[in-house]
């Protein structure tokens, strides 16, 4: 299992904290956004695909981050353009 990302991007004024977690046992990552401690945005992202035929757990876990690394790229994006408030 993969720790996570726990980070914040600003926008406007407003600090947005982003947080993903490998959910290991059903290879998804679940991403929340929160702003003023509220849930602003919350989904979860199937993995499955990009792990299918890995054996080795370094090679399962580098496909984890990379996964990770774009999804939070796309929530990024879109705090950025305005779409998560």
């Amino acid at each position: 299992m993969i720790i996570g990302l726990n980070t914040h991007v600003s926008r406007d004024g407003n600090d947005y904290h982003v947080q993903i977690e490998d959910l290991d046992d059903k290879r998804e990552l679940e991403v929340r956004v929160y702003l003023a401690g509220q849930i602003a945005f919350q989904k979860r992202h199937s993995y499955a695909t990009a792990v299918e035929g890995l054996v080795n757990p370094k090679h399962i876990e580098a496909a984890v981050q990379e996964e990770m690394a774009k999804l939070f790229a796309v929530v990024k994006a879109a705090i950025i353009k305005g779409r998560i408030r």
